[in-house]
């Protein structure tokens, strides 16, 4: 069945969002985090180990226990990448890497139904489209609905935000701190000025333009820096890391 996209509506109403990354394959980890009141879960196809029915699950698994919002980032940005995610029904997707407002254009169209747009119509089929139940509704409402975030990783993106986030249909840019920080040859080296410099110069070039903030941060304390810096959206934590951090938190005050 159709479902409005609950994210969209409490960005829109100026609310912030926390969301949580789905990394690995596992529906029982989607189902453990969905309750656990997190506002998106983001299943990670570009550097998680999931796939298409992995995602699906991981959607079924969450939907069990929740109405929380499910986004998928997608490996690339690539038409037949775009809509395979699409069709599990996932009610965003995030694509990697735009650099340019054509480029942003093409990740819109593949999202879309012609006219506006390329994306194969398969709602009469899919998943999405409750296997046909619902096509006519999902057909209806999803170019409205469906939340495309582009990610902004390189300097060259930088320099481009106010043309891509004028790009009707991109609801949010992201910043990736890693590849960002790499696109100018100094990887991880968040403390240095230039790195800094051109973290800041997206924050604000975003937070002036039409389009939602979007960021990666980590833990409570930076969680709430960035909240207070202008940030909508930040994914604060992800479903192996958690698990990670509890297993070295208590074998770390273990007395044996």
């Amino acid at each position: 069945m159709y479902r409005p996209n609950k994210l969209k509506k409490k960005l829109l109403a100026g609310e912030k969002a926390a969301a949580c990354w789905l990394f690995s394959n596992s529906s029982d980890m989607a189902e453990i985090i969905a309750e656990c009141g997190f506002d998106a879960l983001m299943i990670d196809h570009e550097h998680g180990s999931g796939n298409l029915q992995g995602a699906v699950d991981q959607h079924r698994a969450a939907r069990s226990v929740s109405d929380v919002t499910v986004l998928m980032r997608v490996p690339w940005n690539d038409t037949v990448l775009i809509k395979r995610a699409l069709d599990t029904g996932v009610e965003g997707v995030m694509i990697p890497s735009v650099n340019t407002a054509e480029e942003a254009r093409a990740a819109v169209a593949a999202c879309r139904y012609p006219p506006t747009g390329i994306r194969s119509a398969g709602f009469g089929a899919a998943r999405a489209g409750g296997y046909g139940r619902s096509a006519k509704d999902y057909k209806d409402n999803i170019d409205n609905e469906l939340m495309i975030i582009c990610q902004i990783e390189t300097k060259e993106a930088v320099g481009n935000i106010e043309s891509i986030a004028a790009v009707d249909g991109v609801d949010m840019l992201f910043v990736g701190p890693n590849d960002l920080s790499g696109s100018i040859k100094k990887l991880g080296l968040f403390d240095d000025p230039e790195v800094k410099a051109l973290f800041e110069e997206a924050r604000d070039r975003i937070k002036a333009s039409p389009a939602f903030l979007g960021c990666i941060s980590k833990g409570a304390q930076q969680t709430n820096e960035l909240f207070a810096q202008g940030f909508d959206f930040l994914l604060c934590a992800g479903d192996t890391g958690l698990v990670a951090s509890a297993a070295d938190n208590l074998l770390g005050k273990l007395q044996k």
